[in-house]
């Protein structure tokens, strides 16, 4: 005897979860290929955060591994949609793929789902307590083919091969799903004219799902993008060791660098199966250590793929590939993604600024160089203000360099000058580096000095010839200089350093945006230049690349210098008796003597006007 009554409850509370994940466990069942028959479809934690992505995201994009069943799921959670649809407020399903079989088998498994619904959920034409009633077996679809479904409340899902006319026929889009995006052909255009047909829905959604196929036009930009929070689109990741079907007997391997053995950490195994404890932040500290994941399922995939590296890093470790005239190998972009990239802090925002991104808070004696690349205003334009901490500590206590801050946007001019000053005074009275070249950062450059932060870098000559370490004249010569950084002679240097730090891991990068433009920044084929592939972005590297140089160059030369300055000045007030008051500085405001207290517990400082590095003496 069928319980009406508890029908009606289950049915309000599936209606009431909108991300559908209590209909989909309670009533559907998928193939396991693991154990080689139908299962009920129990979701596992990284399917259940990107249900709700798609519930609460009017874009969603997923990046998985083979045989994740993230496509499976988006038919699932489209079955539902349809379920709870009405005459009045049909879905309108579109599903586009490379093949147009690869469609008609996610339109396949949508018609299977459909047809495990209930029969109760279709309403009385459809259902009857009586076993026997014809109504029990009356076809739910108006229409069944491989390529297209039309249901008795309005709703209809087509399936169609990629090209510029996917969509054409198909309007008012309610859904709209690209199956293995990547390996669509001329994937902008499709996107585009199929986009096209969702404009007139409100609430339309729109679903990619694929497995890496390098840096295609489509995918891999929409998902680098969603990253950075450039477009519409909220990105979920599937890693295969948090798939509980091939986790089981997980250990994690690291080679240990001076004996070049593996340390093997074997995860504690819960039952006979190898389940083990599921444990996001763990592995995520795991791997940002440098530990490898390995299961015997992932052995036998590599196995599979005769341990083809590319195959393995696209199908399994969910790694875009890198192009062969990648200024940074794609190795250690990875090694910088894996273990220093980190997410913005919650606890701390800019609340006039959502595009500031913070990864550590300012600490009481460090020192911070901030640099700024404005933008020429243009739309393919951006600017961007890098944040860096001279004297960081990682986890263990151990010295580093490190971007602890970063903004990236459209602002510009005076806008820009005030972020800078902002974010300068917060870390430390950090030395701002402006990016001077052409003229279009002295907008910026004005509003800084004009509001009397002195703490800017001003252009050095002596900079071209960074490699010299005793210059003939070592005198600061300011009459001449101007304030900002300027790249003319530079350019190549400059990138070079910044690009050697990252491979030697001497730089550690905190931002996904960071690593995005790194993917994309080449060596172009007729003239070599380092450059951002067209399409894409250098404004972070080209500000990183910019104070990192200054650091290194002009800043701890300096230091060396002044720490040299006040040795001989403590030996001359030792020798002769001087006393103790401070040395005034020398009227002439293009030479300076550091002031001189005998009390150590104070520092030497340069009393000159807008002096360069005053915020290494405090």
């Amino acid at each position: 005897m069928i319980d009406i009554l508890q029908y009606q409850r289950d049915y309000a509370a599936c209606y009431a979860d909108t991300s559908y994940i209590t209909f989909i466990e309670k009533y559907l069942s998928t193939f396991n290929a693991s154990e080689g028959k139908l299962m009920p479809f129990i979701t596992f934690p990284r399917q259940k955060v990107f249900l709700k992505s798609i519930d609460e995201n009017k874009c969603s994009i997923a990046i998985k591994h083979r045989q994740c069943g993230i496509s499976t799921l988006s038919a699932a959670w489209t079955t539902a949609k349809i379920t709870f649809a009405n005459a009045e407020n049909p879905e309108n399903v579109l599903i586009i793929a490379n093949k147009l079989e690869q469609a008609s088998e996610l339109l396949f498994k949508i018609r299977d789902f459909l047809l495990q619904v209930p029969r109760l959920y279709w309403g009385d034409e459809y259902f009857s307590i009586d076993p026997t009633s014809p109504k029990n077996t009356k076809d739910i679809f108006i229409k069944n083919s491989k390529t297209y479904l039309e249901l008795f409340n309005g709703c209809k899902v087509y399936a169609r091969s990629s090209g510029p006319n996917a969509a054409r026929g198909v309007s008012a889009v309610s859904i709209l799903i690209f199956d293995e995006a990547a390996f669509i052909e001329d994937g902008p255009s499709v996107y585009s004219s199929a986009v096209a047909a969702t404009a007139s829905v409100k609430k339309a959604k729109i679903i990619m799902v694929s497995t890496p196929n390098g840096k295609d036009a489509l995918y891999y930009q929409t998902y680098r993008q969603a990253l950075s929070h450039e477009n519409n689109f909220n990105a979920v990741e599937f890693k295969w060791y948090q798939d509980l079907r091939y986790n089981k007997f997980l250990e994690w391997v690291k080679k240990d660098d001076k004996t070049g053995e593996n340390e093997v950490i074997k995860e504690e195994v819960l039952d006979e199966s190898g389940t083990i404890k599921y444990d996001e932040k763990r592995w995520r500290e795991f791997e940002q250590k440098g530990y490898k994941p390995i299961s015997p399922w992932y052995t036998d995939m590599c196995k599979s793929f005769n341990n083809d590296q590319v195959k393995i890093a696209q199908e399994l470790d969910v790694s875009f590939l890198g192009s062969a005239n990648n200024v940074v190998a794609p190795e250690f972009i990875e090694q910088q993604s894996k273990l220093n990239v980190r997410d913005k802090l919650e606890t701390m925002a800019d609340p006039l600024c959502e595009e500031t991104w913070f990864y550590k808070k300012p600490i009481d004696g460090h020192r911070y160089v901030l640099g700024c690349d404005p933008s020429r205003g243009d739309s393919n334009d951006r600017t961007a203000i890098e944040v860096i901490d001279m004297d960081g500590r990682d986890e263990n206590g151990m010295p580093i360099i490190e971007q602890v801050a970063e903004y990236v946007g459209k602002k510009l001019g005076n806008e820009i000058g005030i972020l800078c000053v902002r974010y300068a005074e917060l870390y430390n009275n950090a030395f701002i580096v402006v990016d001077g070249t052409g003229g279009v950062g002295d907008a910026a450059l004005l509003t800084i000095i004009g509001t009397g932060y002195s703490n800017v870098f001003y252009d050095d000559s002596a900079q071209k010839n960074y490699t010299v370490q005793n210059p003939k004249n070592n005198e600061l010569q300011y009459h001449d200089k101007m304030p900002g950084f300027h790249f003319q002679g530079n350019r190549y240097p400059v990138l070079s350093h910044f690009a050697g730090l990252i491979r030697n891991n001497e730089f550690k990068i905190r931002s996904v945006r960071v690593i995005n433009e790194l993917d994309t920044w080449i060596f172009k084929e007729n003239t070599g230049r380092m450059d951002h592939m067209s399409g894409a972005h250098d404004d972070t590297i080209t500000c990183l690349a910019m104070a990192l140089f200054v650091m290194q160059f002009s800043i701890n030369k300096l230091e060396k210098t002044i720490n040299k300055d006040k040795a001989i000045l403590n030996a001359y007030c030792v020798n002769t008796n001087v006393p103790t008051k401070p040395v005034q500085a020398r009227k002439n405001p293009n030479q300076y003597m550091p002031q001189f207290i005998s009390d150590n517990k104070t520092r030497a400082r340069q009393n000159l006007p807008n002096s360069q590095f005053l915020w290494l003496f405090k």
